[in-house]
C-alpha cells in the first residue's frame, strides 16, 4: 500500500475512528415510505399498481366471490382468475365479468387491467 493511498483511507475512516467527529446515525425510514419512491425510480411504478389487485381482491369483488375465485396472473393487461368450480366459472363469466372489471379498474386504475380471463383451478 502506498503512503498516499494509506493517507486517503485514514482520512475517509477517521470520523468513524473518533466518536466525537462521527455524525449521529439517521433513523431508518419505514418501508412503506421507501418502496413507492424506489419503484418509481426503477420504472416499476405500474407493476406495483398492478400487484395491488392481488392484495385488494376480497375488498374489490367481495368475500363471496373471493372464496371461490382468486387472481393468479396478470400479463399485458389480462388478469387471469382461477375459479374452484365450473358453475362459478359460468356464473362469473356470464353475469359478473363486466362489473368485476369495472370494480378492478376503479380500485387500481384503468390501464392496469384491461380484460379478464377465467379458468378452472
Amino acid at each position: 500500500m502506498t503512503p498516499a493511498l494509506r493517507a486517503r483511507v485514514f482520512r475517509e475512516w477517521r470520523p468513524y475512528a473518533n466518536p466525537e467527529l462521527a455524525k449521529p446515525p439517521r433513523p431508518a425510514a419505514a418501508a412503506k415510505q421507501v418502496v413507492p419512491g424506489l419503484m418509481k425510480k426503477l420504472g416499476l411504478e405500474q407493476r406495483l399498481q398492478q400487484s395491488q389487485v392481488f392484495y385488494l381482491w376480497p375488498q374489490i369483488v367481495g368475500n363471496d366471490i373471493a372464496r371461490h375465485a382468486q387472481p393468479v396472473g396478470l400479463r399485458n393487461g389480462a388478469l387471469t382468475i382461477a375459479v374452484d368450480h365450473p358453475i362459478w366459472l359460468q356464473e362469473l363469466k356470464r353475469y359478473h365479468k363486466d362489473l368485476m372489471l369495472q370494480k378492478i379498474q376503479a380500485a387500481i386504475g384503468k390501464q392496469a387491467v384491461k380484460h379478464l380471463t377465467f379458468r378452472i383451478g
